[in-house]
């Protein structure tokens, strides 16, 4: 049985149930969004295959990125890395970074402190 929020935010469901954004070709899926677990917000990301992303990086919020599945390449401050199903990374607030995948996908936790706000005013700086 899936079971939506309830009053106290409850949430018992499967991740592909979320209803996702999009942003070029990363879907992204909101799992918390700064309320239950206080000022953090968690992310499911998918970057499909032979996808780079524009380089950004927030002013005032940290990221930590656990990649599920998949692999993908990180560049962080001109370093490049590479992240494959168990990686995590750090990104501390003013890092600019951008991913890009290979041949496969890539399937990502990210959790943001404190919590990203998606949409205007967004702390999403490209470049």
């Amino acid at each position: 049985m899936i079971r939506k929020r309830t009053r106290k935010r409850l949430l018992v469901t499967h991740v592909n149930r979320i209803r996702g954004s999009r942003f070029g070709k990363l879907v992204t899926r909101a799992l918390e969004d700064g309320g239950l677990l206080g000022d953090v917000s968690i992310l499911h990301e998918h970057l499909p295959p032979r996808t780079t992303l524009p380089e950004i990086h927030h002013r005032r919020t940290s990221e930590f990125v656990y990649c599920v599945s998949g692999s993908m390449s990180a560049l962080l401050g001109g370093r490049k890395y590479r992240m494959a199903a168990g990686s995590v990374l750090l990104i501390p607030r003013g890092v600019r970074h951008q991913f890009s995948t290979g041949a496969v996908s890539c399937e990502a936790i990210s959790i943001f402190s404190p919590a990203l706000k998606i949409g205007p005013g967004a702390d999403i700086h490209i470049g």
